[in-house]
């Protein structure tokens, strides 16, 4: 019975995998177009772009943003 749950535990972990591949694959879809802020249009500082690679706007707008508009 042990190698039984051995491989349905390898088939899980394996679909588990290939879900994890392709939700990463779908993230690169997700970059913006531009290292520029939508709204002032300066550069969007590398660390935030590190930190958060799908930021379109620099934190001074996005702050901006959140608390106007959320």
């Amino acid at each position: 019975m042990a190698d039984l749950c051995d491989q349905a535990s390898a088939l899980e972990q394996t679909l588990r995998d290939k879900g994890i591949e392709a939700a990463r694959a779908a993230n690169i879809g997700e970059k913006p177009l531009s290292d520029d802020c939508i709204d002032c249009g300066d550069q969007i500082p590398e660390a935030r772009r590190k930190a958060k690679p799908t930021a379109k706007r620099c934190i001074d707008c996005q702050t901006y943003h959140e608390r106007n508009f959320a």
